[in-house]
């Protein structure tokens, strides 16, 4: 068994991990953030790498409360953006030492902003130079970030959760906790159903598209597919593939899905059997999906609609490593990248 595959099994339980900090010795700082949240006038989200893909369910979830944010890539971040005054940047970062987050502390304290960090590291530059600092209070992944991803977006669903009407601490964490039970229920079988399918294929091209929150997911899972089996992906949002993307079609392709449990359903459906129409290996991710779907399909637990990301992508972790095993890659090692980037410029850092 991989490293990679021992992190990724472990997740419902880290998970749960996380979910009963955060709701206890972590709860006061969550408040803290709400209120700085609360008095800016502009949010900004930072963070590179797999904590960027996180960011994208964070700011969707802030997006369906109606509360505008930026999501900024952390390197552009620190050398494009002037931060306004009255602003919070929200920094995502599972070590809190990435160099470009790292060097825009500064820019963040001369501008009078207020910064709140989401990250594993208490005792990382990125932690203590914050205002608030959220721990995200798992274990550190060997390589490949497994754990330290679902715990950020986690963290941040929860941090959001706060600014909603209808926000029930009670009825949040048993409603999580029970959908984390069934996807410990439910890992081996995904395993099982990937190494059995046609649909892992070195000889394909692999796109990733999803909506909403789970737009994370297929951004991750581009990210995980050119880590773990070093293998060229593109992910992108199931619209914005109507719109030009389409015309790859006539290459041997493999697509993974992700559908919401919620919204523009019909839509995707439709999508994905014109797809399948059409020759392409189809992979769908999502909760209650109909019999008459075509392609191969895996059923995630109900969970509520903006925490879909924190157990969607976990099938996907599976295959990657599946993947990576019919390639013969090693996913437990990186050839050219460190755990931590620490140095801007060049292919070696």
């Amino acid at each position: 068994m991989t490293k990679f595959l021992e992190d990724i099994l472990k997740q419902p339980e880290q998970l749960q991990q996380s979910l009963e900090y955060t709701f206890s010795d972590g709860w006061n700082e969550i408040e803290k953030a709400n209120r700085l949240i609360r008095s800016a006038k502009t949010i900004f989200i930072s963070g590179i790498g797999a904590s960027w893909n996180a960011g994208l369910a964070i700011q969707a979830a802030f997006n369906e409360l109606g509360i505008p944010s930026i999501l900024c890539d952390s390197s552009e971040f620190l050398h494009f953006t002037i931060i306004p005054k009255s602003s919070v940047v929200l920094f995502l970062s599972r070590s809190g030492k990435s160099v470009e987050i790292v060097n825009s502390i500064s820019k963040c304290k001369a501008s009078g902003s207020k910064i709140i960090s989401i990250t594993n590291d208490a005792n990382s530059t990125l932690a203590k130079q914050s205002d608030v600092c959220l721990s995200t209070h798992v274990d550190f992944d060997n390589s490949i970030s497994v754990n330290t991803y679902t715990s950020i977006i986690l963290t941040g669903q929860l941090l959001v959760s706060g600014f909603a009407e209808t926000f029930s601490k009670t009825a949040l964490s048993h409603s999580l906790k029970q959908s984390f039970k069934q996807v410990q229920l439910r890992m081996l079988q995904w395993q099982e159903e990937i190494i059995n399918s046609k649909w892992l294929d070195k000889e394909s091209t692999t796109y990733f598209l999803a909506r909403g929150s789970s737009l994370a997911s297929a951004f991750e899972s581009m990210l995980i597919w050119q880590e773990g089996a070093k293998q060229p992906a593109s992910a992108m949002t199931t619209g914005a593939f109507r719109h030009g993307p389409q015309e790859i079609l006539l290459n041997r392709l493999s697509i993974g899905c992700w559908i919401d449990n919620q919204i523009a359903r019909e839509y995707d459906f439709k999508l994905l059997n014109d797809l399948h129409s059409q020759g392409i290996s189809l992979l769908t991710i999502g909760f209650n999906l109909p019999l008459d779907l075509k392609g191969m399909k895996i059923e995630i637990p109900e969970i509520i609609h903006t925490f879909q990301p924190v157990i969607n992508i976990i099938p996907m972790q599976l295959a990657t490593d599946h993947f990576a095993e019919i390639k013969g890659e090693d996913c437990d090692s990186f050839r050219y990248c460190n755990f931590v980037v620490e140095h801007e410029g060049g292919l070696y850092t």
